[in-house]
């Protein structure tokens, strides 16, 4: 009898052990699923989780979370802002970091190389009110001659490509929100600027301070 009972206890740990394990082990995949997270912020504002594979010099290879045996895609780190890594460290691929900065720069750029769109003796001049943008008309004197609408940045819909116009004029075209009378509505932001190069790096600013925007 003592033997016996002594086997059907051993027989019955065994079993409790094996029944433990089977509630841990999906535990513990869940856990490693949530743990191999990566997640992704482009600067179009679009954001997804993926498992990172590779990092190069100019591409990032990723690949599917609900597909890790399956192909492996690439982005160019160009579209990118950053990266969020599982283990909690934070990579910022984008030029800025920091939301003021951002402002600041775009301010500066316009008010620097933009000029009116149907007057060239007119120029630029840009603030921020809170999100916000308002890009005013002036004239040579400093003078508002049209006072402009408010544009919401963290809510582009589209960046357009930088279009060249001829008498070196250069034309970013962003679609997004505008403000006015209390009424808002999405519209077409033309910015017209006399420098190829100012024109590039406005439209690398706006695409970070509207990721910077969103996060917040």
């Amino acid at each position: 009898m003592y033997f016996r009972g002594a086997f059907n206890l051993d027989v019955k740990d065994q079993f409790n052990t094996m029944k433990n394990k089977n509630y841990i082990l999906p535990l513990l995949c869940v856990g490693t699923f949530c743990f191999c997270q990566d997640k992704i912020s482009k600067k179009n504002g679009e954001q997804f989780d993926a498992k990172i594979v590779e990092i190069g010099s100019s591409n990032i290879i990723y690949k599917e979370l609900d597909n890790l045996d399956g192909p492996a895609h690439s982005l160019n780190k160009s579209e990118v802002y950053q990266i969020n890594y599982s283990n909690g460290k934070t990579e910022v691929l984008g030029k800025y970091s920091n939301v003021e900065d951002a402002k600041n720069f775009i301010v500066n750029k316009i008010n620097e190389f933009g000029i009116d769109r149907d007057n060239d003796n007119q120029r630029l001049q840009a603030e921020f009110e809170g999100d916000q943008i308002k890009i005013n008309s002036i004239n040579r004197k400093g003078r508002i001659v049209d006072e402009g609408d408010l544009w919401d940045l963290s809510k582009v819909v589209k960046f357009h490509n930088i279009s060249a116009r001829k008498n070196n004029v250069f034309y970013l075209n962003i679609v997004t929100y505008k403000s006015r009378k209390s009424k808002s509505e999405l519209d077409k932001l033309v910015i017209k600027f006399t420098d190829y190069q100012a024109a590039v790096e406005l439209l690398e600013a706006m695409k970070d301070l509207q990721v910077m925007l969103k996060k917040d």
